[in-house]
């Protein structure tokens, strides 16, 4: 038998060697292809609420990809939208543990955002300042940081973060409405409404800017001049979900029902799956004297989120309306679980607080109100009163009447407020300093 010759040999190595290479590849590749498709399956279920589904789509991800941390990330935004927010930390935890600091920024952001959806506003807050601190933010992403620990009640912090943007770009508009929205969080209204003004006047295409004094407005008890910055959004930012919001918001204090309700259902049809237009809906039909309609669209909404903060608040307003105000209370709770920052709710509760006797509770969620940006010019004043009974925060207190008083200088009510605060040791000295005053 004759021997192959040793090219043949080589040959034919380089052949099986070329082979087991190639399917080593194609089945690389197939894996790939399936995370992917698993992932991008777990981020349409997410979009179309079903959250349970996504769950099993990104739980399928991980396991054909178990070190890469993306799927947990998926896992626990679909965790965080079901309401278990153990499992959603434990998967965060996952993520965490198998992208280190190093990594890239992109799944840091990520988790930050997720923090802050679940809640967690001090742990996303963290985030984001070792991100900027190692120069991984744009400008808007360190705007949006500003945003967020002037409105968690660190105000100088937020100056300090929106400095790094105003010193290379001193009349940036978007970092003056930042601006603006700090100055409303360290009680300085006026400071703030003159800024937003001139914003407007030079800039009228402002989205940012229109939303922001429209909401002061709203805040402040002018529904009309809130509606006004409104309808001069152009068409593009009045589909915003923010923009939706606020002219659902502003239509239901004008007693414009059957408005709302049109605006709302119009996004409704186009979104039928939107546990968000399903609430403000559910809303709108409770303001309207529609109590057995709102109960449908909540329970729907909830069927579609549990434990969704939108639905829970309608459900508690119902209660809160039926005079049932321990199950009311227990409803705005549950609602403030599953959303901290949700305005509406602290809105509420801090008047049965009060109706109940509990001041610290009461003054607590207006502090949150307060620091939101989402108090209104009553409850401003009703935080000031419950600082002057326990004696503290008498400084924010003075400011919170010198700016009412700025509007309303013969209001009686004011004054003996302001003169009562005077009074109180700590309670005299003048409205604390602006920080930061360049550029208007």
């Amino acid at each position: 038998m004759r021997r192959p010759s040793l090219w043949l040999l080589a040959l034919a190595l380089v052949a099986g060697g070329s082979a087991c290479k190639s399917s080593e590849e194609a089945a690389a590749q197939a894996k790939l292809n399936e995370v992917n498709q698993a992932m991008a399956d777990g981020r349409a279920a997410l979009a179309a609420g079903a959250y349970e589904k996504a769950a099993d789509h990104f739980k399928q991800a991980a396991s054909v990809a178990p070190r890469d941390p993306q799927p947990y990330l998926g896992l626990a935004e679909a965790y965080a939208q079901q309401g278990n927010d153990a499992a959603a930390v434990l998967s965060l935890k996952q993520a965490e543990d198998l992208a280190p600091r190093g990594a890239d920024p992109a799944i840091r952001k990520q988790r930050a955002l997720l923090l802050r959806r679940m809640g967690m506003v001090g742990q996303s807050i963290a985030v984001w300042v070792e991100l900027r601190d190692s120069g991984q933010l744009s400008d808007a992403e360190t705007l949006a940081l500003a945003r967020l620990q002037a409105h968690s009640g660190d105000v100088e912090s937020a100056y300090r973060t929106l400095e790094r943007v105003q010193q290379k770009k001193p009349d940036d508009p978007g970092a003056k409405v930042v601006e603006a929205e700090i100055l409303l969080v360290a009680g300085e209204e006026m400071l703030a409404a003159k800024l937003m003004d001139r914003l407007l006047a030079e800039h009228p295409d402002l989205a940012s800017a229109r939303l922001l004094r429209a909401r002061y407005f709203l805040n402040s008890g002018y529904p009309d001049l809130a509606w006004t910055d409104l309808s001069a959004l152009r068409a593009g930012d009045l589909g915003q979900p923010e923009a939706i919001e606020l002219k659902a918001r502003v239509l239901n204090q004008l007693k414009r029902y059957d408005e709302a309700v049109a605006a709302i259902k119009q996004l409704v049809d186009a979104r039928p799956r939107d546990p968000e237009l399903l609430a403000q809906l559910a809303e709108t039909m409770l303001n309207a004297g529609k109590p057995d309609e709102a109960r449908a669209l909540v329970d729907k909404a909830l069927g579609l989120k549990p434990k969704f903060a939108g639905a829970l608040y309608v459900r508690a307003r119902a209660l809160e309306e039926q005079g049932e105000l321990k199950q009311a209370a227990e409803a705005y709770q549950a609602a403030l679980k599953s959303n901290p920052g949700f305005g509406p709710a602290l809105s509420r509760i801090w008047r049965i607080h009060q109706h109940r006797g509990d001041k610290g509770e009461a003054m607590g969620a207006l502090e949150r109100l307060f620091f939101m940006g989402e108090a209104s010019a009553d409850e401003k004043i009703s935080l000031a009163e419950l600082y002057a009974e326990s004696r503290t925060n008498l400084d924010r207190a003075g400011r919170l009447v010198d700016e009412a008083l700025r509007r309303t200088p013969d209001d009686t009510r004011l004054k003996e407020l302001r003169a009562s605060i005077a009074k109180l040791p700590g309670g005299s000295r003048s409205p604390g300093v602006i920080i930061m005053k360049r550029g208007r």
